[in-house]
């Protein structure tokens, strides 16, 4: 979870569901669910807390089954509508071995770059 107090109140950007490394679909579909149902609740909790300007703050969501990642965001549109999206997955290298961390580094840095952009969209906008 990642979190970020405003005014004395706590907002939570981030969610993440995790997995063991070996998983089974059903458990890995079961876990997007979750995660697609925690980040459109909290979405709906900062929409009524405050107003983010409408299709540019999201909700993230992580999650992690078995050796892949993949990041999603839940952004309410300019009607108001939720939309989620998948911006991208990756394996995550369990050796020293494995060479290819190139897409889980592309990962991790979409995922800070949209945590600074909340974060400033956040402490624009005024709490109610």
């Amino acid at each position: 979870m990642g979190l970020l107090e405003q005014d004395e109140k706590i907002i939570e950007l981030l969610y993440t569901e995790s997995s063991r490394i070996v998983c089974s679909n059903s458990k890995k579909s079961d876990d997007e669910v979750k995660l697609w149902r925690e980040t459109l609740d909290e979405a709906s909790y900062i929409s009524a807390l405050c107003r983010p300007t409408g299709n540019q703050f999201g909700i993230v969501g992580i999650q992690v089954a078995g050796t892949t990642m993949y990041l999603n965001i839940l952004v309410n549109d300019l009607a108001g509508i939720p939309r989620y999206f998948h911006l991208n997955h990756a394996e995550i290298p369990l050796s020293p071995y494995q060479s290819r961390p190139k897409s889980l580094i592309r990962l991790l840095l979409t995922l800070r770059n949209v945590m600074i952009v909340n974060k400033t969209l956040v402490k624009i906008v005024q709490i109610r």
